[in-house]
């Protein structure tokens, strides 16, 4: 366990990062081993009700183009993941009404039927019906990032949202049976060390059995175009005391981690944060390999789109060797809260 001050402290200290980085591999050593998590994303609608600032799928933006994946290309693609060997398919949309419970149970029953994997839904705020449904449908787990402990910069971000809201849907998806992810954004315009702080002590007291950490990046058509994106040495120190705290908690090195370092930041969050999931994007190319406009899910200006191959190759650059004979579901499961 680790206090605010010490935490605090860690954030602040550039010059112990290294340190701090080297203990962070120890603990994902003694708690993950040298295996990996390769899990694939369908990114299935950039479709999104609501206008956080921050988000270029947010409602307002005009530039954007839109698209809604079938039910029948879900599944489709998710069998395609599958059949490629890997044991999780992420599911992951705007929060767009468009899929109604009865679409997703149907399409969550459809991927179930055919393959042998854990499905992991990212669909932002739902009615409580509907995640129950979900859950009784056979998904196992679902990723909501709770984005910042900050209440005032949460409500800033998220027009009309409130952080509290937000907690009790978290909770409420443990009770149900999820296993839960949850995740910030480091560098947010406004937010202070004591904020990230605040972050990992939430990480500390929920022990979740996903984190998602990832920096902001500014986008070209949002209200914070002009900001500037995050630190990647402070977004790994923020990754190295979230391994830190949550112990066997599974980690992922996230797409955009990439975008802020296409050459290293996902090699650097394995090795130095102590990530030790890697979720690269499987969405189908629709007129050729080098176009795919119409799956465009850009959360930031030119997210990158890691293939399973890139993500392989991460995996190989840190000395990590994907699980392959589980589905890779929570090691709190096993080994209790950290």
């Amino acid at each position: 366990m680790l206090n605010s001050k010490e935490i605090l402290n860690a954030l602040r200290d550039v010059a112990g990062q290294r340190a701090l980085f080297a203990e962070a591999d120890r603990v994902r050593a003694a708690n993950c081993g040298q295996t990996a998590q390769l899990r694939g994303v369908v990114h299935f609608s950039n479709h999104c009700r609501h206008d956080d600032l921050y988000c270029g799928l947010r409602r307002s933006n005009r530039n954007i183009k839109r698209f809604r994946m079938s039910p029948e290309q879900i599944v489709e693609t998710s069998l395609a993941i599958a059949a490629a060997g890997l044991r999780t398919v992420v599911l992951q949309a705007g929060e767009d009404a468009h899929y109604t419970r009865e679409m997703l149970c149907g399409i969550i029953r459809g991927i179930l039927d055919k393959a042998d994997v854990a499905i992991t839904l990212s669909l932002g705020e739902r009615p409580l019906e509907d995640l129950l449904a979900f859950r009784e449908a056979g998904a196992a787990r679902y990723l909501m990032k709770h984005e910042t402990m900050n209440p005032t910069l949460y409500a800033e971000m998220r027009p009309g949202h409130a952080l509290a809201d937000r907690l009790r849907t978290i909770e409420s998806l443990r009770e149900m049976g999820y296993q839960t992810g949850v995740g910030d954004i480091v560098g947010l315009p406004g937010q202070t060390l004591e904020d990230l702080c605040a972050d990992i002590g939430f990480f500390q007291d929920f022990q979740p059995d996903m984190v998602n950490i990832g920096p902001f990046i500014p986008h070209a058509d949002t209200p914070l175009r002009d900001g500037a994106a995050a630190d990647m040495d402070l977004m790994l120190r923020v990754f190295a005391l979230t391994r830190i705290v949550t112990g066997n908690t599974h980690l992922a090195a996230a797409n955009t981690v990439a975008t802020l370092d296409p050459d290293n930041g996902q090699y650097r969050a394995f090795i130095q944060g102590g990530a030790n999931v890697i979720m690269p994007n499987c969405n189908p190319f629709l007129k050729s390999k080098t176009d795919k406009i119409e799956y465009e899910f850009q959360i930031t200006t030119r997210k990158r789109y890691v293939s399973v191959e890139e993500a392989r190759n991460v995996l190989r650059r840190a000395g990590r060797v994907p699980e392959t004979a589980s589905r890779g579901d929570s090691l709190k499961m096993q080994g209790g809260r950290f």
